[in-house]
């Protein structure tokens, strides 16, 4: 029987596990840590739904064909490339917007102590009522069990679609969303063979995206105050959310390396904070903004 072209569709899928969490659903004990998981799966779904308060944002979203599910220790998001957006734009602006989309949904988790490692791909997806099936589902599993690090890792299939695709030639260079969105890892496998592969830059992203706004009171006293003062009230809020967003990041990395019970699991949050402490100077001279851990 032929399947049905409503339910069959291209697109990016990404697979994201929830770092220690198949861990903390084994020892939940009391309806308090039951209730305690599903608070926090469900606010990693709703991250990852990113419905903006941005009005262009929001139409751009509502022509799109976005599927977000949440099971147990991960999260399934699917895009589809065959929507009224992609007709109207073509693929590569909703991608990179997904993808963009994607790194401030990690940023988020992060500073809720939610640590994500995962996998993106392209390829087909199939989806009625209970069942599931896709090529890029199965490759995005396989690319988040190959990233090592807690970072949301590109196959080599999507990379090469995004970096070769011929709507790139529309953006300067300072602005091209690949080299902003993407950044190379460069290591090792257990075995010792060189490995490397592209990731969402997700530090990058969450503090391009900072604005200079910290309370409603400072917004007011720059909207009222003459006009010589509101770039310098503007700069002062700007450079304080920057130190504030490091140093919450670079705690909530130092919690999860603390309470780590082995060496092998404290490796992936020092290299978190490797990562952390080579962004960071890049936005603020504040030695405060670093991640400092105790390693032994």
């Amino acid at each position: 029987m032929p399947i049905s072209r409503a339910h069959l569709s291209g697109g990016i899928t990404a697979f994201l596990d929830i770092l220690g969490f198949s861990e903390r659903i084994l020892t939940a004990k009391t309806d308090k840590d039951v209730e305690g998981i599903i608070a926090d799966i469900e606010s990693i779904q709703r991250a990852f739904e990113f419905k903006s308060k941005d009005r262009y944002v929001k139409e751009a979203q509502m022509g799109s064909r976005k599927t977000v599910l949440a099971f147990s220790d991960s999260v399934v998001v699917n895009l589809a490339l065959e929507s009224r957006l992609t007709k109207l734009q073509g693929t590569f602006d909703p991608v990179m917007s997904e993808l963009s989309g994607m790194a401030l949904a990690q940023g988020q988790c992060v500073g809720s102590g939610l640590f994500l490692r995962g996998g993106i791909d392209i390829g087909w997806w199939y989806r009625k009522s209970t069942v599931l099936a896709s090529e890029s589902l199965v490759r995005a599993y396989r690319a988040e069990g190959k990233a090592i690090v807690p970072v949301i890792r590109l196959t080599d299939e999507l990379y090469k679609f995004v970096s070769t695709h011929p709507h790139r030639k529309f953006y300067s260079g300072d602005i091209e969303p690949v080299r902003t969105l993407l950044r190379e890892y460069k290591g090792v496998r257990p075995d010792g063979s060189p490995l490397s592969f592209w990731y969402l830059d997700y530090i990058s992203v969450v503090l391009e995206s900072v604005d200079w706004v910290t309370s409603a009171a400072q917004r007011q006293n720059c909207l009222t105050a003459p006009r010589g003062k509101r770039d310098r009230i503007r700069e002062m809020g700007y450079r304080a959310n920057i130190r504030n967003w490091l140093r919450h990041h670079a705690r909530m990395i130092k919690q999860a390396h603390a309470r780590a019970k082995d060496a092998h699991v404290k490796a992936k949050y020092e290299w978190l904070a490797d990562y952390h402490n080579e962004i960071a100077p890049k936005y603020t001279p504040s030695p405060l903004a670093l991640c400092q851990l105790k390693r032994t």
